[in-house]
């Protein structure tokens, strides 16, 4: 469940829809499957009708049950947007006000009387991410009561006091769900239900728990030694208010759309829901800008599910992408995806593959630092495959695609390395590229 800075590079101030030739999405998720860096469905809407969708991969591999538009994923972090509306509209009923303390609730929790609603909305609460619990791994899969959530979260002190940085902190929206139980005298799953999709129709969203295929829920996989392998099960009463939903990407526009039309919130509730503290975090979405169009996003990851989630007001154009498997950059996907509404052809991808000797690679082994940045990048040879990450992070398999280069697909990283001088670039995306030397 983590977060993403949504910034989209390829946006122009125009959407030319009616022109654009949807096909050449097709042909683009197609190639990005028939590679195996792919399984998802992708959803597109405009003035909320819906102009594209489709599923490619399996949502059960075992089963040759293929992904379509009725199939539901994990959606992790999107859960966020969901939670945020039902927060807001409980300070509409007047249950509660955005500077209501979480001692009213929670008084168990460190500085529970400093750390208001508003502040677990907006990410500026400083309370301890729970997910990065050194012993997450040995809870994730079990169940865990809302008492057992608690004691983890009051073990640790506040990273920074209320309000004065914004830092992503799963345990907000952990405590937002537990908020919304205590004043619905309710389960989270149920006040989802009364206060969202059954308003809006959404027959495919719900609080999600074991993955059943028989409902059409799709399993998740990961590129394991060269093929997708089956990826283990948080067990949902885990990540609660903060990533515990299931849905599909249709009913994420249709979500998006609803939020964005007014028939979630009210209109003062919406525009505090916009407000952005720091740039980019709102109250459960975030926010980028670019020559003056604003984009609203969200996103989520939770075992080997990805999803993104993006709307532009202007043009009322949502985009929804829901994945059981990636070994590709989704903000990639998501980027080529607007181009092509904005009037730009996508670039189909090509992946190819070199043959390295076990000499060749270990060329490249070593740590290698950078003056602008505080972490090393470690590479390391296995017989002729590269394996390379940041310090303290798991080492990844890198794909050799030129002389002196490798990529990692799935954040879109390119290293070019420059044996001569015994130094690599590191390019991610559209940033700007960055010179480690070795050490």
């Amino acid at each position: 469940m983590k977060q993403m800075i949504f910034v989209v590079v390829l946006l122009v101030n125009t959407l030319n829809l009616a022109a654009q030739d949807l096909s050449q999405l097709d042909q683009y998720l197609s190639v990005l499957e028939a590679n195996d860096k792919l399984m998802a469905t992708m959803t597109i809407t405009s003035q909320g009708k819906e102009i594209y969708s489709k599923g490619v991969g399996y949502a059960d591999i075992n089963s040759n049950n293929k992904n379509s538009i009725e199939t539901k994923f994990r959606i992790g972090s999107i859960t966020k947007a969901f939670t945020a509306v039902m927060i807001f509209q409980l300070i509409d009923e007047g249950k509660i006000t955005l500077n209501s303390p979480l001692s009213l609730f929670f008084k168990e929790i460190p500085n529970a009387s400093k750390i208001t609603i508003a502040h677990l909305l907006n990410h500026s609460s400083g309370l301890y991410n729970i997910t990065n619990d050194p012993n997450f791994d040995q809870w994730m899969l079990k169940s865990s009561s809302r008492s057992d959530m608690l004691t983890r979260i009051k073990v640790y002190d506040l990273d920074f006091i209320p309000g004065e940085q914004t830092a992503y902190s799963n345990t907000n929206y952990l405590l937002l769900g537990y908020i919304i139980e205590v004043l619905d005298k309710n389960q989270y799953s149920q006040s989802l239900k009364e206060r969202i999709t059954d308003k809006i129709d959404l027959k495919d969203t719900y609080v999600g728990g074991k993955i059943n295929s028989s409902n059409n829920e799709s399993h998740s996989y990961a590129i394991v030694n060269a093929k997708w392998t089956k990826q283990l099960e948080t067990d949902m009463s885990n990540p609660g208010g903060a990533g515990a939903i299931v849905s599909t990407s249709v009913d994420l526009t249709k979500f998006m759309n609803a939020l964005f039309s007014g028939k979630l919130i009210s209109e003062d509730s919406f525009e505090i829901m916009k407000k952005t503290n720091d740039g980019e975090t709102c109250h459960g979405i975030f926010y980028a800008n670019l020559n003056g169009l604003d984009i609203y996003a969200s996103e989520g990851g939770i075992d080997g599910f990805q999803s993104m989630l993006a709307h532009v007001p202007k043009f009322k154009t949502t985009i929804a992408l829901t994945a059981n498997g990636l070994d590709y950059s989704k903000m990639q996907i998501m980027l080529s995806a607007f181009g092509l509404l904005s009037g730009q052809s996508i670039v189909m991808p090509v992946f190819s593959k070199l043959e390295l000797t076990e000499e060749q690679v270990k060329r490249y082994e070593g740590e290698y630092a950078c003056e602008e940045v505080p972490y090393k990048l470690i590479f390391e040879a296995n017989g002729t495959i590269l394996m390379g990450a940041p310090e303290q992070s798991q080492l990844m398999e890198l794909t050799p695609t030129k002389q002196h280069q490798f990529t990692f697909d799935t954040l879109g990283v390119v290293l070019d390395f420059y044996p001569g001088i015994e130094a690599v670039k590191f390019t991610k995306g559209s940033d700007k590229p960055l010179i480690f030397k070795k050490q």
